[in-house]
């Protein structure tokens, strides 16, 4: 029995890192030799397909022999994610996918498959109407809407509201001058067994932390039994960034006035100074400026009502060209200004400038952001840039682990009073993080959840979040917390994560996008927190690191778990959206990655050397790098369609 479990053991392990790194390689030739290439020699290989097997069979047959197989939410688990497997397979043997395009006003009975083949649509579709609805006030689209005939029925497809006819699902895919493109989809099994898959891991998920005489159980009742759980960590940073400031070139009655005028700027209007602190941001400490143009400050209303935005040195439109007054006027108002301003005669400066504000009120007033949007952002503008609130709490995050490895080392209590004051340090960064995400929610009309920037600040939000919430029962929150957060408001500080607000594009306008970001960034905060106690497990004396390790594995089953969820809601929107739960893209892929490596440290009851606490942190810090890429390296090398967040 036991040379059976042990060559079960070695198969199916085996099996699974060998599934990890073919994964790791396709991302790799993805980027270097094309999509085409990585799934022929990857993910379309007939090699690829029997290892998934060999893992998925060894895998429940590991489980059934151990002592885990009885767990009854385990075993479901598990099984869901065999399920799961299944599900993809029948989608990928049964399953139809392709375009249809639909000229305006022309009846079509056929559909493209991706491999070119044409096939007979259920019944001939005609696009009645196509529009692409706006942002309020912008340019940027907002919406994509098709309006077809079927059977003499009108039905309206638009991102994220897809048509369902006879067992074909039809999404707005693009469009051009003339027609509508559709993306067809014809998955008539794969997909039902995929979502049983799904529920049956929510349900199995749920269960397991009610489930008795796990480890997850007995190793939160020896944490609850232990009086000197703490932990720390010193990071070392090359230098800080210099605070920036813009420079003082004008009176501030005639700056104020500046800040009045509205401008047309990353497709939406918003308050000059918004651009302003993007220009100067941008132009510090740069012997170059790219990526800005004259500003668009004067909004033209067409005879339909449709209002447009042009700067002095655009184009204008005829009705602009044949009203003189208006033309000379948008063509030399800033002109004036600039001499203005050099004679240094402020009241003129200050009267043609809000004779410009004048003019876009009078024009553009209904679509204009309100006064409490535009005091909001101004507010947003000041707070956006978290300098002091990391080095804060950097700098009290390591006090806190020069305090606690004091402790820590005399096997004493931390200090109480710290601990408290600790606890109102991280409420009132908890205030600021809420305050400044929910300024962003409130100017920009969704959910700040989208963007390298918007993603830094959320993951400092729970940070600070755990530490108001578990510091009195676990300490060793607090010095985690604290470095974590302000190791992420550090990255949101750096020139790449741009505070600046934006539209989103149509496709992320779902509500299963909140729930997919906020249970990715919930797991990559405990994955972090993991890692940092890792560390920390790794200079305490072995006693002390045994400890670190029960706090390190309560935490990582939640953080999987998270990660599991968060992925799996991710496809359920991807299915939605565009007709595909999964499409191996390197995101995807290395969030899977991540998942798969992370579940080697949770078998530490078959895998003998999890058990040893060192190997065990020295894993986990290893591991974080499977997170790191999954942010940061696909978004800076690998690319794909998730490389925008």
């Amino acid at each position: 029995m036991q040379n059976r479990k042990r060559i079960l053991t070695i198969i199916s392990y085996s099996t699974l890192a060998a599934v990890i790194l073919m994964m790791m390689a396709a991302t790799v030739l993805e980027r270097t030799n094309g999509s085409d290439f990585s799934f022929r020699w990857v993910y379309h290989n007939p090699l690829f397909f029997i290892l998934w097997a060999v893992l998925s069979v060894t895998g429940l047959c590991l489980l059934v022999s151990s002592k885990a197989g009885k767990s009854p939410w385990t075993l479901l688990l598990h099984v869901s994610f065999v399920i799961i497997l299944a599900g993809a397979l029948t989608t990928h043997l049964t399953g139809e996918d392709g375009l249809v395009r639909l000229p305006r006003g022309e009846e079509v009975s056929q559909w493209e498959r991706s491999d070119g083949t044409l096939r007979p649509l259920p019944c001939p579709m005609t696009l009645e109407e196509f529009e692409i609805q706006y942002y309020s006030g912008s340019q940027a689209p907002s919406d994509y809407r098709s309006v077809i005939l079927v059977n003499g029925e009108r039905q309206e497809i638009s991102m994220n509201n897809i048509a369902r006819i006879e067992g074909y699902r039809f999404y707005q895919a693009d469009y051009d001058d003339e027609a509508s493109i559709l993306s067809v989809n014809h998955d008539p099994w794969g997909i039902g067994i995929t979502y049983t898959g799904y529920v049956l891991l929510l349900l199995s998920m749920l269960g397991f932390f009610f489930q008795r005489n796990t480890v997850f159980r007995s190793t939160l009742k020896r944490i609850a039994r232990s009086s000197a759980l703490v932990v720390a960590l010193a990071l070392l940073f090359p230098g800080m960034a210099r605070a920036q400031e813009i420079p003082k070139a004008l009176p501030q009655d005639v700056a104020d006035t500046f800040g009045e005028l509205y401008v047309y700027y990353i497709d939406r209007v918003c308050p000059f100074e918004t651009m302003a602190g993007d220009y100067t941001r941008k132009a510090d400490g740069k012997s170059y400026w790219t990526g800005f143009d004259a500003w668009k400050l004067y909004p033209v209303a067409d005879s339909a009502g449709v209002v447009r935005w042009y700067s002095a040195n655009d184009t204008l439109p005829d009705e602009i060209v044949n009203d003189y007054d208006r033309w000379i006027f948008i063509r030399k108002a800033m002109d004036l200004v600039e001499q203005s301003v050099r004679e240094e005669d402020w009241e003129e400066v200050k009267h043609i400038v809000g004779r410009i504000r004048d003019y876009q009120v009078k024009v553009a007033g209904p679509v204009l952001p309100s006064r409490t949007s535009v005091l909001a952002e101004k507010a947003y503008n000041r707070l956006s840039r978290p300098r002091i609130p990391f080095m804060a709490s950097i700098t009290w995050g390591l006090i806190l682990f020069i305090l606690l490895g004091v402790t820590l080392s005399r096997k004493r209590a931390f200090p109480r009073k710290v601990a408290v004051l600790s606890a109102c340090m991280a409420g009132l960064l908890l205030a600021y993080l809420t305050v400044t995400l929910g300024l962003r929610w409130f100017v920009s009309g969704h959910a700040p959840f989208s963007g390298s920037y918007s993603v830094m600040m959320l993951m400092a939000w729970l940070s600070s979040l755990v530490m108001c919430l578990l510091w009195k029962r676990y300490p060793l929150v607090l010095p985690l917390g604290f470095l974590l957060a302000g190791f992420t408001m550090l990255m949101a500080s750096m020139a790449g994560a741009n505070p600046r607000i934006s539209h989103v594009m149509p496709v992320l306008q779902s509500p299963l996008l909140s729930i997919h970001v906020l249970s990715m960034m919930l797991s990559y905060t405990l994955l972090g927190m993991v890692t940092l106690n890792g560390i920390m497990g790794l200079i305490v004396p072995k006693e002390a690191s045994l400890r670190l390790k029960d706090v390190s594995l309560v935490v990582l089953y939640p953080a999987v778990f998270l990660l599991v969820f968060g992925t799996f809601i991710g496809a359920v929107w991807a299915n939605i959206s565009w007709g595909n739960y999964w499409g191996w893209d390197p995101k995807e892929t290395w969030a899977l990655i991540t998942f798969m490596v992370y579940s080697f440290a949770l078998h530490g009851t078959i895998l003998r050397p999890f058990r040893n606490p060192r190997f065990f942190h020295w894993f986990c810090i290893a591991a974080f790098v499977c997170v790191l890429v999954t942010y940061f390296g696909v978004n800076l090398l690998l690319g794909g369609m998730h490389s925008y967040s």
